[in-house]
């Protein structure tokens, strides 16, 4: 629905039920390059604490589909994707395709100052050198705003391959922050050995060696705490554990994580968050020393 079909809709239900619904001024759109309006800030905080250890500087790609951020950590050791669809957003318009230069940790400091239940708006500037900002609060009685200057940051949108991965894991988020953050108190790498329906991750230390097996489990009543194991080819590879740790910080964003192998390439961590979009993460893995 285009934005101003949306703002006619919105004035005649407001007109006919009584109640207010939010409602923008047609004429900002006539200059309005990119705008996005969130009910609440609730999914903009999940998504930068998920990301503000990984990546600093980046680029998010606005397109009319929504916005994308894909960028490397420092190391050059894991890939950070994440996509917010349109349609996760109450309002959304974006004319032609932009890109905002950010910073994630002053991003971060400004969402914090939201409130759970305040509504969020993000527009660019109409001269383009900042990311406006505005808090407001369900009864309209506070607003908040900001104007983050916006940066020129030097990098290419990454093209991402697709996969055909031999093995795929789907589990409850919750599940697999547990054992990651067990195996990261013992050692600093994880083998992950998938076969058949059993994952295997085998964590090495100084006081020896801590395995934990995760089988193929269907058997609550709610499908979110399944666990699922597909594995064509048998797969064995090793990774860093504190990268694991910090992807786990995606969590309140899915009940599920899902994980994707195959050797020789980097592991794929993905938390979906249906028709809102994704979080995705891309590990290399590590040499057996």
């Amino acid at each position: 629905m285009s934005p101003k079909k949306r703002i006619r809709l919105l004035i005649a239900m407001t007109f006919l039920t009584g109640r207010k619904f939010d409602y923008v001024n047609p004429l900002l759109f006539t200059n309005q390059m990119f705008e996005a309006r969130f009910a609440n800030a609730s999914l903009l905080k999940r998504i930068l604490d998920a990301i503000k250890d990984l990546v600093r500087d980046v680029n998010l790609l606005c397109t009319e589909d929504g916005i994308e951020l894909q960028s490397m950590d420092a190391a050059h050791v894991a890939l950070i994707n994440f996509t917010i669809l349109a349609e996760a957003c109450s309002l959304y318009t974006c004319d032609r395709q932009v890109t905002l230069g950010i910073n994630v940790i002053n991003l971060t400091k400004i969402i914090k100052c939201a409130e759970a239940e305040d509504s969020v708006v993000l527009a660019l500037s109409q001269d383009e050198s900042s990311l406006n900002i505005t808090f407001e609060s369900r009864s309209g009685s506070r607003k908040h705003e900001f104007a983050m200057n916006l940066m020129n940051i030097d990098s290419q949108h990454l093209s991402i391959p697709e996969m055909e991965y031999s093995c795929s894991i789907k589990m409850p988020s919750a599940e697999f922050t547990r054992f990651i953050r067990d195996g990261a108190t013992f050692g600093e790498t994880v083998t992950l050995s998938v076969k058949e329906d059993v994952l295997v991750a085998e964590i090495r230390g100084d006081a020896g060696v801590t395995t934990i097996t995760e089988k193929q489990d269907k058997t609550s009543a709610k499908p979110s705490q399944w666990t699922e194991i597909e594995c064509g080819t048998p797969v064995s590879m090793m990774f860093a554990l504190k990268y694991l740790a910090a992807f786990t910080k995606a969590q309140p964003i899915s009940d599920q994580v899902a994980l994707y192998l195959v050797a020789g390439a980097p592991l794929y961590v993905s938390y979906d968050m249906e028709a809102k979009g994704s979080v995705g993460f891309y590990l290399a893995p590590k040499n057996d020393e």
